[in-house]
């Protein structure tokens, strides 16, 4: 029973207690007064009795609605200061939300200009890709096409006259090398000295085609002592990076090969070509 029923139930036994009275107080003016009386005093006793059990009753219920209607208001206010900072902590969330759905938006657009740059940047690889497969064919047959070129031009450049003018100047050269040769006591025989040139010498790579092969086109030829078979060593500053034999040679530049098992990098236009060290 909550409390408005027991402040109800206290007023109907209050009511009831005057109702009983006045029955009595009825019935008493039809019999003896004095025995009436007696029975009246001894009513009246009991009645205020109850209604000291009564008041205490009606002290006790409102006492418990005073406390439930201040733990009502408690509660009531607890419950608006919950819902105020629930309300504040909803604005936020829904700013914080704004800002994320904007965020999540920039970023969607930015995925879309992404994969449309990637379509686009795709396309191009793939055209230049086949642009590049193109290039490397043209590339290989003009390098055997240059070296083909090569060999023939070096049997044409015998026939030219300039070469007389270089011949003389080799003979000299030549005369030289077997007068310090002779002056150290050493052997002129080419054969006794392996497939080292016959003179020191030194060079630039030119032209270089990767593959199997590993073919270089180097800045020095047969005017400067190389003949087909000698070998190289190639080095790019302090790193050297592997031997070569020559394949084909003209006055001023050869074909030559990677020897295999020697190489120990990338060889590269602009490397330099040695025979052996020099001062």
């Amino acid at each position: 029973m909550n409390l408005v029923g027991k402040i109800f139930v206290g007023i109907i036994a209050l009511m009831s207690v005057v109702c009983l009275t006045l029955s009595v107080v009825s019935y008493a003016s039809h019999h003896n007064w004095k025995e009436r009386s007696a029975k009246l005093d001894e009513q009246i006793k009991t009645l205020e009795s109850e209604k000291s059990q009564l008041s205490a009753l009606k002290t006790t219920l409102e006492k418990e609605k005073a406390d439930a209607e201040l733990a009502y208001t408690q509660t009531i206010q607890a419950l608006r200061a919950k819902t105020d900072e629930l309300a504040a902590e909803n604005q936020t969330l829904a700013a914080d939300n704004e800002k994320l759905q904007k965020d999540l938006q920039a970023r969607v657009d930015a995925i879309e200009t992404n994969g449309k740059t990637i379509n686009d940047l795709r396309e191009q690889l793939e055209s230049t890709t086949v642009d590049l497969a193109t290039a490397q064919q043209l590339r290989a047959s003009y390098l055997r096409d240059l070296a083909q070129t090569m060999s023939n031009l070096y049997v044409v450049a015998n026939q030219l006259g300039d070469l007389e003018e270089q011949n003389v100047d080799l003979t000299k050269a030549h005369d030289d090398v077997l007068t310090v040769l002779q002056q150290h006591g050493l052997n002129p025989d080419p054969s006794l000295y392996g497939d080292l040139p016959k003179v020191a010498v030194r060079g630039t790579v030119e032209v270089v085609k990767e593959g199997p092969e590993g073919l270089l086109m180097v800045s020095i030829g047969s005017d400067d002592g190389l003949a087909k078979g000698n070998q190289l060593h190639v080095r790019r500053g302090d790193s050297y990076l592997g031997k070569l034999e020559v394949v084909t040679v003209e006055p001023n530049r050869s074909i030559c090969k990677v020897v295999p098992g020697y190489r120990q990098g990338t060889m590269m236009e602009g490397d330099e070509v040695y025979s052996q060290e020099t001062n």
